[in-house]
């Protein structure tokens, strides 16, 4: 009786010992395949689900995307049992909607608006008159106002970002009396189609092919001075592009800009600019997500000194996505799937998607089998991973560089047809 009692004893505790909670932000999540990509302290882990997953906070795996905050229970190699979405919450009566911070913003009462996230991520885009004040940093209560009865608004994220709640805490310790937190934050700003700024001293460390730079203003205009790389698009040729695709009944698209993430920036003399403003609205509403208006304009830019050029503007834009750890250039593709030159092609689709078509010669192996089939990857070949959007291929990509294996995935919309063809 005693043996038996052990041995049930031994089989619980090794079934405990292999279950493992791990806990981070959504990096990417591929519904087809019903996996998630999370980055566990610089380490991309990816969490399988399957009809038996538990959510916690979210109505399913539609309800979860980048970069929201996800804890997973599961055993290594099955699907998680459950998936609990981790939101953070402020005191009663200090959080605020985006139509609050709207009328605080327009009262025209005297208020302090801060942005809570890392440093790095102010530049690229932040909400209107908004500060960079990170409450991890030292640095962080010298940033607040030495009046502790002024009205401070934070922000950061969204719901599943800590930094709005650390910061008021903070701030609270400190003294400040009147604290606001705007807790869906900058994805609840753009969601609204509210603009959003970029500041001059990031655009101008990136004055490259991976960012558009739109000059709104007339031609006149930006013959006489435009920012060094900046393409000439008139308020009036935009509007004019949009008639068009509503009269011809299609998806309004930039040409050149095939990614709707693409960081653009549109600017006229100044941030409040009807140029400026309405340009930004037209892009937004094309789904360019990652559309932001130059805070300051063309004037301050000139004025602090920066890059600028003089005479006409090109009018044709060169976008080069900016590629991600691992990703393969789509010329680069096209190159390799032409010449085919120490390279083996897998498709990590479903079988139903692969139905309609695969890269000729591609090996077709769904991203849930990957780890079942390894022995069909050779090892003295690079595999070049693709999929429908670059999701689950990136996902591939992860599974295989860890193990050792030479590889590079597609990070594109790649559509192909029963003869092998394909178009991105």
């Amino acid at each position: 009786m005693r043996s038996i009692f052990l041995f049930i004893f031994l089989v619980a505790f090794v079934a405990v010992a292999r279950a493992e909670t791990v806990k981070g932000r959504i990096q990417v999540v591929s519904k087809q395949a019903a996996t998630i990509q999370i980055d566990v302290n610089g380490k991309k882990v990816v969490v399988r689900t399957d009809a038996s997953t538990q959510y916690d906070g979210a109505a399913g795996l539609k309800d979860l995307n980048p970069p929201d905050l996800i804890e997973a229970e599961r055993e290594p190699g099955k699907a998680a049992t459950r998936i609990k979405k981790i939101v953070f919450s402020l005191p009663p009566g200090i959080e605020i909607s985006v139509e609050e911070l709207i009328r605080i913003m327009t009262s025209g009462q005297a208020y302090y608006l801060f942005d809570a996230r890392p440093v790095k991520r102010f530049g690229p885009g932040h909400i209107p008159s908004a500060k960079p004040a990170f409450p991890k940093d030292e640095t962080f209560l010298s940033l607040l106002p030495a009046d502790k009865n002024a009205l401070l608004v934070f922000y950061c994220g969204g719901p599943t970002c800590p930094y709005t709640g650390v910061a008021v805490g903070k701030a609270q310790e400190a003294g400040y009396t009147r604290l606001k937190g705007f807790q869906d934050g900058l994805p609840g700003w753009k969601q609204s189609k509210l603009p959003v700024h970029s500041e001059a001293s990031w655009l101008a460390s990136n004055l490259n092919t991976q960012h558009v730079i739109l000059d709104v203003r007339d031609k006149a205009a930006s013959s006489q001075s435009h920012i060094q790389g900046a393409v000439a698009l008139p308020l009036s040729e935009l509007q004019a592009m949009t008639q068009r695709f509503i009269a011809e009944q299609k998806t309004a698209e930039l040409p050149g800009v095939t990614d709707l993430r693409a960081p653009i920036v549109v600017y006229a003399d100044s941030h409040t600019s009807k140029e400026a403003l309405l340009a930004y609205k037209d892009l937004r509403d094309w789904g360019y997500k990652g559309t932001t208006v130059l805070n300051g304009g063309f004037s301050n830019w000139a004025a602090a000194g920066l890059p600028t050029e003089q005479g006409a503007a090109v009018t044709d834009i060169v976008y080069e996505k900016k590629l991600a750890p691992g990703a393969i250039a789509p010329k680069e593709f096209v190159a390799l799937e032409q010449s085919r030159d120490g390279v083996l092609f897998v498709d990590v689709r479903t079988d139903q998607e692969t139905a309609t078509g695969v890269v000729k010669d591609a090996r077709q192996i769904p991203l849930e089998q990957l780890e079942d089939r390894l022995a069909e990857l050779p090892k003295d070949k690079e595999i070049i991973l693709y999929c429908a959007n670059g999701i689950r291929a990136e996902m591939a990509y992860q599974t295989l560089h860890k193990l050792g294996y030479k590889t590079r995935f597609l990070n594109e919309t790649i559509v192909i047809d029963k003869n092998g063809q394909f178009k991105m």
